[in-house]
């Protein structure tokens, strides 16, 4: 790999354009106050019932999500535990300093809790953050200036899906973030003993958060065989190990065995057709249609949604051949891939209701840096056609957001079907049902209000 003789430290005083884009990016996480859905609640009521309770079962919480297990007479969280464990320290500060009660017992389900608030911007808000901060830090790897580092911090983190579920508590930025932080280690120009560690722990705690973040984790398991001599893989696989434990650890607790989890003792009827132990997500043959409609499709199409990633396939070609980066531009084409051939094989592949291709979205980090690499060498016309792109996706989001950020998958055109009627004032549909518009949350008296 043909890489800078120095790449420039990954925290630095100096880095000025990172420290925005956190800032930035992570009070925009925290605009909207969105309602539970069963994915967000299931990770969610896990939290609490280890908070509040000390447990992992989480029995009397139940009826807050469908997405739950059921084993020996009790009930669990379906989901690996990654985000909901990353979540415990901060629930339990913010229960503590805001003085909240414990989560109600037995009770129908909520729509909102104003823990979830907190704990959801926390942990979803401060990974997609930091990961914003990330992807505009290999911009000024790549030498690029401050504005193009700051254009693509921006374009990651607030004009693609990524904005969207950095408001909501799905494990998507938590894996998105671990992904990009273990690739952005593993491909500087020298790793250290420490970085080995981290990136180790980046990368196993992105399967423990998402079954499905297996290939990214397997590919930098590769990456690190690859770049990593001596001690400092050992050092890579110390840190992997720790996650790993963690999670075999949470499965024997749960369900007796390392090798057993949420997943293949689902509750829901309609989950149980689809995950088993031979086949945890259920994957099937991949179909053309569908991978169409990922990338194309009116529907959960990727280039709709996110528009910069339009300039992800000649950003791989500058990246590969005109820098000759080709370990780093393999590696992240290679995530990306498998992310999407996953997503494509999976019978949910709409994600449910969503905005954009939600399964999608830890590929996001490494598709926006691809495109970064258009940009990152200068050429007005290329960054202002770049800006064109992200001012695009970023208005788009901000409607999507408005309205809750999740549209029911059979709505072949969310934009136009779905979005646009609400905020023209047309009849609530039967499916909205927590109103016309998401909670303004910095202003929303509700978002401290102890008898929610």
């Amino acid at each position: 790999m043909n890489t800078p003789t120095s790449d420039p430290p990954l925290f630095h005083s100096r880095r000025w354009p990172e420290i925005v884009v956190f800032v930035v990016v992570f009070l925009a996480c925290g605009v909207w106050w969105h309602s539970r859905d069963w994915n967000t609640a299931s990770r969610l009521m896990l939290t609490y019932a280890l908070v509040d309770r000390g447990t992992v079962r989480i029995d009397g919480l139940e009826n807050q999500t469908g997405d739950r297990a059921w084993f020996k007479g009790h009930s669990y969280s379906d989901k690996f535990p990654g985000w909901s464990l990353l979540a415990v320290p901060w629930a339990w500060v913010v229960k503590r300093l805001g003085n909240f009660p414990d989560h109600p017992l037995n009770v129908e389900g909520l729509a909102y809790w104003p823990t979830d608030y907190w704990t959801t911007w926390g942990v979803s808000g401060g990974a997609t953050a930091w990961t914003a901060a990330l992807v505009a830090a290999y911009v000024r790897r790549l030498g690029g200036s401050g504005r193009a580092a700051l254009l693509a911090g921006f374009a990651y983190g607030l004009a693609t899906p990524a904005w969207v579920y950095g408001s909501l508590a799905y494990g998507h930025q938590v894996t998105a973030w671990c992904g990009f932080l273990g690739w952005m280690i593993l491909t500087a120009s020298r790793v250290e003993r420490a970085g080995a560690v981290v990136a180790g722990l980046a990368a196993a705690w992105a399967s423990v958060v998402e079954l499905q973040a297996a290939p990214i984790s397997a590919i930098l398991g590769l990456l690190a065989l690859r770049r990593l001599r001596g001690g400092r893989w050992a050092l890579f696989v110390v840190g992997a190990a720790i996650p790993t434990a963690i999670l075999a650890w949470y499965n024997v607790i749960c369900f007796g065995s390392p090798l057993e989890a949420g997943y293949f003792h689902h509750a829901t009827p309609q989950f149980a057709a689809v995950h088993n132990p031979v086949n945890p997500l259920g994957l099937a043959g991949l179909d053309p249609v569908v991978a169409r409609e990922l990338v194309v499709g009116s529907r959960r199409g990727l280039i709709w949604f996110a528009p910069i990633v339009i300039l992800a396939p000649p950003g791989l070609l500058l990246l590969g051949l005109g820098r000759k980066r080709w370990l780093e531009a393999g590696t992240a084409a290679a995530i990306v891939l498998a992310v999407y051939f996953v997503n494509v094989a999976y019978p949910e592949w709409t994600g449910g209701w969503s905005t954009g291709p939600r399964l999608l979205t830890p590929a996001l980090p490494f598709l926006v840096a691809l495109a970064a690499a258009c940009w990152a060498g200068g050429g007005r016309v290329v960054q202002a056609v770049a800006w064109l792109l992200a001012v695009v996706g970023f208005a788009q989001m901000v409607l999507f957001q408005a309205v809750g950020g999740r549209i029911p998958h059979p709505i072949e055109r969310p934009l136009t079907q779905a979005v646009l009627p609400l905020w023209k004032g047309d009849p609530l549909p039967a499916w909205k049902t927590d109103g016309r518009f998401a909670r303004f949350a910095w202003w929303h008296p509700d978002r401290s209000d102890r008898s929610e």
